[in-house]
């Protein structure tokens, strides 16, 4: 510590003398504007430091406001961040109720023309196995659902009710391997019977080896039995081949309706 101190001893004396003579020059300056050789020299050595010292104060001072300001936008564009989500999500919420509406204002509109007495109802379940092609709706007993009646939707043909509880119903779609739907080609009248074959695709079975039937022909429902009405589209003819020893057409029908995206049907209620 004394050695340290005996080190500080000379600057802090020039430091001292520094700050006499600068008193002085303030006190004679404001006497009289002229300057001696020696007050011009203390001047040129004291003037640098203490445009040094005010220089870093400025600079501190200039650092502390930069950093106070970075806080205050980083604290800005969080709260901007955050409205932009928000305005995000009530945007994807208003663009799916206004498709919604656009899918239920055609049914609706399809049912008033058609079938003025079907029930709307939303999808609410997929069967997930890999052996059935079935849905759930949110319509049963209450609504006047019963087992055994068509679903639609302005597309096409849909399925057929299977189980009914008061509040829901299970629909069997024609995709599935137990659905059975006689059909005609529209444009020739020959009469056959569409049944599930996949996911995506059925199969119009037991059309005469004689008929004429193309890809592209409509199929429709023919009426017959107490499930489905008369004239509800099935799907179009995708392909046509013939068995070389065969009685009957092979021909594949892809769906009207896309059965992989339904969200809202129609229960054709008696």
């Amino acid at each position: 510590m004394k050695v340290l101190s005996e080190r500080w001893k000379p600057i802090a004396l020039f430091l001292c003398l520094a700050l006499v003579a600068l008193m002085l020059i303030t006190v004679k300056t404001r006497l009289a504007p002229q300057t001696s050789w020696f007050e011009s020299l203390i001047i040129s050595v004291i003037m640098p430091l203490q445009e040094v010292v005010s220089s870093g104060g400025r600079r501190v001072e200039q650092m502390w406001d930069g950093y106070i300001n970075l806080i205050h936008v980083h604290r800005e564009n969080l709260r901007l961040r955050q409205e932009v989500e928000a305005l995000q999500g009530q945007l994807h919420r208003y663009q799916e109720a206004y498709l919604q509406q656009q899918r239920v204002r055609e049914l609706l509109d399809f049912r008033a023309v058609e079938f003025p007495q079907a029930v709307p109802a939303e999808v609410v379940g997929i069967d997930p196995s890999q052996w059935a092609e079935a849905i759930t709706i949110n319509k049963g007993r209450t609504h006047g659902v019963s087992k055994d009646i068509a679903v639609v939707t302005q597309r096409g043909l849909v399925g057929r009710t299977i189980e009914v509880a008061p509040r829901y119903a299970t629909v069997l779609l024609i995709t599935d391997r137990r659905s059975a739907v006689d059909a005609l080609v529209q444009r020739t009248r020959a009469r056959g019977i569409v049944v599930g074959k996949s996911r995506r695709f059925t199969e119009l079975r037991y059309v005469d080896f004689h008929e004429d039937i193309r890809v592209g022909d409509r199929i429709i429902s023919s009426g017959l039995g107490e499930v489905y009405p008369k004239g509800l589209l099935i799907g179009t003819v995708s392909s046509v081949r013939a068995k070389p020893y065969g009685l009957f057409h092979e021909v594949e029908v892809q769906p009207a309706v896309d059965l992989g995206t339904l969200e809202e049907v129609l229960v054709l209620v008696p």
